[in-house]
């Protein structure tokens, strides 16, 4: 499965609604809850900035994005395949 990176950005007014969406998958990731052929790896909240970078595994990007449309959310996401070229302890 390949390794896919999503950042999402938002405005101020957007707060509580990513904080909800954010709690809502991490709650279904932690209840084993999430739709077949994802697997959440992450949450990175970047701090004193108004984004998030999730790491996932999934079977596809058009998987995982169609998922997250269904959720809602009103705000930026950008989401990538990545290929990993270091990783400390991996190489």
């Amino acid at each position: 499965m390949p390794e896919i990176v999503v950042v999402h950005s938002w405005k101020d007014e957007q707060k509580d609604k990513v904080m909800e969406f954010a709690n809502k998958v991490t709650s279904m990731a932690k209840e084993k809850k999430l739709p077949a052929g994802l697997k959440l790896l992450g949450i990175d909240l970047a701090q004193g900035k108004n984004m998030a970078v999730c790491k996932w595994d999934a079977d596809s990007l058009n998987h995982l994005m169609e998922v997250a449309q269904s959720l809602g959310p009103t705000w930026d996401i950008q989401a990538f395949e990545a290929k990993t070229i270091y990783k400390k302890g991996l190489f």
